[in-house]
């Protein structure tokens, strides 16, 4: 069967500050990917694991929209999951995985799900600019 892959936004409100963000984001609309977004990390992501096929992206997007997802917690846990499953995951320049945990509320951009898809997170998106105070990445 032709099926579409999945993707999964996180942290929309990006796309205003990150043109990266926004470029990857109206991709996968013109591409006709299947939107999935429940509003949460987990099920996105437990959904691509059940399909095999798709994104879950969050980036970072400034000051007004920065990271919100956890890396000891949140990010870290799911990218062992995606990795272990065959898939991969990346802050836009590394694997989650490699990764230095610096302080239990360090927030990250992150993608997870298909190797290719990750890719193109990287490629389009790359890593956050900088890093500020707490922890926090903005673009």
């Amino acid at each position: 069967p032709n099926q579409r892959a999945i993707f999964a936004p996180g942290n929309l409100r990006a796309t205003q500050d990150n043109e990266r963000y926004k470029d990857l984001v109206e991709y996968y609309l013109q591409e006709r990917y299947h939107l999935r977004y429940s509003g949460g990390m987990v099920p996105d992501v437990a959904q691509l694991v059940i399909k095999g096929l798709g994104v879950f992206a969050t980036a970072c997007g400034g000051h007004t929209s920065p990271a919100r997802l956890r890396l000891l917690y949140e990010v870290a846990p799911a990218a062992y999951i995606i990795e272990k499953a065959g898939g991969s995951s990346s802050d836009g320049a590394r694997s989650i995985l490699d990764l230095t945990i610096e302080d239990t509320d360090q927030r990250v951009q992150a993608a997870l799900g298909s190797p290719g898809e990750v890719a193109r997170f990287e490629s389009m998106v790359g890593p956050a600019r900088e890093v500020e105070a707490h922890h926090r990445c903005v673009d």
